[in-house]
């Protein structure tokens, strides 16, 4: 099919050159500027038409403060009297970055040399949009197209409206918001450019997401609107304009030339359906109807006042959570034996910058041994303003008896109320029972003190009498002379002995700090690792390295007999040599990246790091 529009394009040409002017036509040449004056912040377009059959490209001169950057070229073919005359038109697109008077020195196209234009750019929005050439010249019909085609584009340029739906806001608060691009029907746009703010005032999270397309009716037109739903996040306090750009590419159909080219294609070919040809939109744009530019779409700024957070009454606890929220707690399992690591959340649910959110956990205390906390963030939105954070922290009971975790505490401030809040969970009381190791040396040593098979004789019954026949009383030999008396009477003593002695030692393994330190440590661990996994699936590449360094150190900390925070790069290469090491510290090393230089990868990547982190693991479990 493709094949066939080829070959019917060029019986197009082969037909326009059978009908068209003697070979060798003289060439006209227009080169203008339009405007010829505009504002630091706009900028003019370079026109250079060549109409003939010479297609020679142009030398366009150097000129120091402007910049003249290629933008398009198209061609065309006109029809005269029966003379058929090729047209082509190159584009350019001259900005300036000073207040000046600057010349263009001739162009030269082929033998042809223009006249040097004079550019005047002034003060920002100074730019003129009249349509004349920079020579001062009349328009002519040429002049009038491009006038035309100017229009066009300006009116095809899409329009940025921004729905916030207040314009006072506190610093750290987070605000849904809108921002809608409206395109004109029969405009043709696609993107050039990510939608980005304005300024260094604000952050606007959800913008890199595709929009969503639907159609408006404002006032009599109808056009095909852009929206991306994002949360506006404010960095300082202070009055300051809101806006928004979009580079974009548009493209519009000019509605002049349409009777000109159906008289063009009843002259020729009997027909004026462009349609007979080829499709409408190929043939248009080949008599150059259709005209692309890129563009640039700001929106009106919106002013927004950023409130500071109130200095007064301001909780000690506050760590520049903005929104509201609720907390709860809960401990996993809900009892257990003394010295068994235990794991403790405490949840922060609602609406906010949940990364904001920041609670030190449980402390150390004569009942309770508290350990690292963890964090994790699970939005239910795409936005990340609504969702939870998750701490958790492996807790192991010191003693045995009716213990107590204290409530946790959580403070942040309500813009809606404009006030500082604070939540706390409840206390939650835990039945801890001796050591397991205990009550099963108890049950040893009852069960080694009762002979199998004896029964439970109450009070002081006596046993029945048996009567002993004269045969069996040739053969009775004294209990305490037979072996297996003397037998029965040691073994008792010695299970004893070895149960009482079992029963002891668990006992002291059971209040020994630093088995309990073991525990707890291998424990942090599993929910660490259990952690890089969530991380994973999430593609949070900062939460699945902090994992992974965390479960590293506890690990190495626990073998090392050394602090968990202060197991880093430098310690791993004291206490290993430099090949075994080298693994560890490129962990570290990476984890130090996704924290403070953002370092985001994607998911085949985490998943050979986690396969990194999995190795070095197995092979820290094997050392004794």
């Amino acid at each position: 099919m493709r094949d066939w529009r080829l070959a019917q394009l060029a019986m197009v040409f082969a037909l326009l050159a059978l009908f068209a002017a003697p070979a060798g036509a003289a060439s006209r040449y227009s080169v203008t500027l339009d405007p010829p004056s505009f504002g630091v912040d706009e900028a003019s377009e370079l026109t250079i038409t060549v109409s003939g059959d010479e297609d020679a490209a142009p030398i366009i001169p150097h000129v120091p403060g402007l910049v003249i950057n290629p933008q398009g070229q198209s061609s065309s073919i006109q029809q005269v009297n029966g003379a058929v005359t090729a047209i082509f038109s190159r584009t350019y697109r001259v900005t300036a970055d000073q207040v000046g008077t600057y010349t263009i020195a001739p162009i030269q196209i082929g033998n042809y040399r223009s006249a040097p234009l004079t550019v005047h750019v002034g003060a920002p929005g100074s730019g003129r949009r009249g349509r004349s050439n920079a020579r001062g010249e009349d328009s002519d019909s040429d002049g009038s197209t491009a006038a035309n085609a100017a229009a066009a584009l300006k009116a095809a340029i899409p329009m940025i409206k921004v729905v916030l739906p207040k314009t006072r806001v506190y610093a750290g608060e987070l605000v849904p918001i809108q921002v809608k691009a409206y395109l004109h029907e029969g405009v043709g746009a696609r993107n050039a450019g990510p939608l980005t703010v304005v300024g260094d005032a604000f952050t606007v999270n959800g913008l890199d997401k595709l929009p969503v397309r639907s159609e408006e009716t404002l006032g009599d037109m109808r056009y095909l609107v852009w929206t991306w739903s994002a949360v506006l996040g404010t960095l300082k306090s202070g009055n300051y304009p809101l806006s928004f750009e979009l580079p974009a590419t548009v493209s519009v159909r000019l509605r002049g030339p349409d009777s000109d080219m159906a008289a063009r294609l009843q002259s020729l070919f009997g027909t004026s359906s462009a349609g007979a040809f080829m499709d409408d939109s190929a043939f248009a744009s080949l008599f150059g109807r259709v005209i692309e530019k890129n563009v640039t779409a700001k929106s009106d700024p919106l002013a927004v006042t950023v409130l500071p957070l109130p200095a007064t009454d301001q909780p000690a606890d506050f760590s520049g959570a903005v929104g509201q929220f609720q907390v709860s707690s809960e401990l996993t399992p809900a009892s257990g034996p003394v010295g068994d690591p235990l794991t403790f959340k405490f949840v922060v649910t609602g609406q906010g910058n949940l990364s904001r959110i920041n609670a030190d956990g449980l402390h150390d205390s004569p009942q309770w041994r508290a350990y690292h906390v963890e964090s994790k963030v699970t939005a239910d939105d795409d936005t990340g303003r609504q969702g939870f954070k998750t701490f958790t922290q492996p807790v192991v009971p010191r003693q045995a008896g009716q213990l107590t975790l204290p409530s946790l505490s959580f403070s942040y401030f309500d813009p809606e109320a404009g006030r500082y809040v604070t939540r706390a969970t409840q206390p939650i009381s835990v039945t801890v029972t001796p050591s397991t190791a205990t009550g099963a040396a108890a049950a040893t040593l009852q069960a080694a003190n009762t002979p199998a098979g004896a029964e439970n004789v109450a009070g002081d019954t006596l046993a029945p009498d048996v009567a002993v026949t004269p045969g069996h009383g040739t053969t009775l030999v004294p209990l305490v002379s037979r072996r297996w008396f003397i037998g029965a009477g040691v073994a008792p003593v010695l299970l004893m002995l070895a149960a009482v002695t079992m029963v002891r030692r668990q006992q002291r393994r059971s209040v020994d700090p630093a088995l309990m330190l073991h525990a707890a440590r291998l424990a942090a661990v599993k929910i660490n690792l259990e952690s890089m996994a969530a991380a994973l699936h999430r593609g949070d590449a900062p939460a699945f390295f902090t994992a992974a360094r965390h479960a590293l150190q506890e690990r190495l900390a626990d073998l090392w007999q050394v602090p968990a925070d202060s197991v880093n790069q430098r310690l791993v290469a004291e206490r290993l040599p430099q090949q075994e090491g080298a693994q560890l510290r490129a962990i570290f090393a990476m984890a130090e990246k996704a924290a403070y230089a953002g370092e985001s990868l994607g998911a085949q990547s985490l998943q050979e790091w986690q396969r990194r982190v999995l190795e070095q693991m197995d092979r820290l479990e094997a050392v004794p």
